[in-house]
């Protein structure tokens, strides 16, 4: 794959650019992500259904364009434009935040967000795909998520002090950390200029002519690849399940545990800290051990998630708590995506990472609804606590049984053939 100790050099330049736009990307978004349900819940007055509302959508708007614009990246045979410009969309688009009214209208901005900004998923992970070997696919995530880890809770650490020291509204308290997310942003974009890994695709004039009917095709030969499928099925039936708790915590946070923004700060930091510790070793070990047993897990790990958000007394048993889940979280980043990528045809990556994550955003985005629906119906009936913990139930049982479905997954390591130590510049 490379040639010389000019290709090996080349080749370790190109992923410290990679390196570096995770961080910045990973700073941006951790600035602000940590914030938005409890801005919405504690500033616009959001009800469970008006956060169900802006989980839905916000899943549902970042998948739904990345058919197009993953099917177009390959056609092309680009990246970095689609990387690029997505992440001036999402940095810029920060900034209205400050002025939204009500709960509809952060739904509105959230999901336009997302909407425009997902061009740049299908792009990044192919990008990875492209640039890393198969053997090293792990490992490589796993460094790359590192930093981004890293970059994420720097950031939120960073957000929850500033807001804490400026006290007052909420309002007042994310104009810093927007600035920051913003900045961030932009720096995470332009850096992406560095990186030069493409050719022209020979399809290029064929791409107006053909597209249309390439959105149907990307169907067609996902039906070739059963490993592909079965992973969709396996993974739709655990995100359904998953999502539905979703709208749930924010309001868990702020109502019931009474939390501070500095105290959801940390509760998010000491996750970060755990990812950190173990990403490396988890891509190690997805690279040794394999795929699926980490997968399996993963997702039976996260059963544990809403029985905790239900039964919880204060936000530092979560926190306690949260150590855990960051474990969990790096054998995830370290397999998730290292799965698909392995099961994606070559010549297809970005196509199917896009309809991979549209299946995904379709489902979560009922998954969501269902559940802030669900909340605001049994909230009603017995009231705030057992109304939550209610659905929070609904939401480890249906985890558990999506988790068992990942039984059927083939494992994908043993078809890859290791490549010489010495021809591999980026462990």
């Amino acid at each position: 794959m490379l040639e010389g100790n000019g290709g090996l050099s080349k080749s370790k330049r190109k992923l410290k650019i990679v390196y570096i736009r995770s961080v910045a990307n990973a700073l941006g978004t951790g600035t602000i992500n940590p914030f938005i349900g409890p801005y919405a819940v504690k500033e616009l007055g959001a009800s469970s259904s008006d956060m169900g509302w802006l989980q839905s959508m916000s899943n549902l708007s970042n998948n739904v364009m990345q058919v197009f614009w993953g099917r177009l990246s390959d056609r092309l045979g680009k990246r970095i434009p689609f990387i690029v410009l997505g992440g001036l969309i999402v940095a810029i688009l920060w900034l209205p935040i400050l002025f939204v009214k009500t709960a509809s209208q952060l739904v509105v901005l959230i999901s336009l967000q997302a909407l425009l900004g997902s061009m740049a998923v299908p792009a990044w992970t192919a990008l990875i795909g492209d640039m890393v070997p198969s053997s090293h696919l792990g490992r490589i995530n796993a460094i790359i998520n590192l930093w981004a880890s890293v970059g994420s809770i720097s950031a939120t650490m960073f957000s929850g002090a500033i807001m804490s020291v400026i006290g007052g509204s909420v309002r007042n308290q994310i104009i810093i950390p927007i600035a920051v997310a913003t900045a961030c942003g932009l720096l995470s974009s332009f850096a992406m200029f560095y990186v030069r890994v493409e050719k022209p695709s020979k399809n290029r004039g064929e791409v107006k002519k053909n597209f249309v009917k390439d959105l149907f095709d990307v169907v067609k030969v996902a039906k070739h690849s059963p490993d592909f499928i079965r992973y969709c099925m396996c993974s739709a039936v655990f995100n359904f399940f998953m999502s539905i708790a979703w709208p749930l915590f924010a309001i868990t946070q702020v109502k019931v545990l009474k939390a501070s923004m500095l105290e959801i700060a940390l509760f998010s930091v000491v996750q970060g800290i755990f990812t950190i510790i173990f990403i490396r070793w988890a891509g190690r070990l997805a690279d040794t051990v394999g795929r699926k047993p980490l997968l399996i897990l993963v997702r039976f790990s996260y059963v544990s998630v809403p029985l905790a958000y239900a039964f919880s007394p204060n936000i530092y048993v979560l926190i306690a708590i949260g150590t855990f889940w960051g474990t969990v979280a790096a054998f995830e980043q370290a397999s998730v995506t290292t799965y698909l990528l392995d099961v994606s045809p070559e010549m297809h990556k970005g196509s199917f990472i896009a309809f991979y994550n549209l299946l995904i955003g379709t489902v979560t985005f009922f998954g969501s609804l269902i559940g802030g629906y669900l909340s605001d119906l049994t909230v009603s009936i017995y009231g705030l606590v057992l109304g939550l913990q209610i659905v929070y139930i609904v939401s480890a049982v249906g985890r558990f049984i999506g988790a068992a479905t990942f039984f059927r997954l083939r494992e994908t390591l043993k078809d890859r053939k290791p490549l010489k130590s010495q021809s591999i510049p980026f462990s």
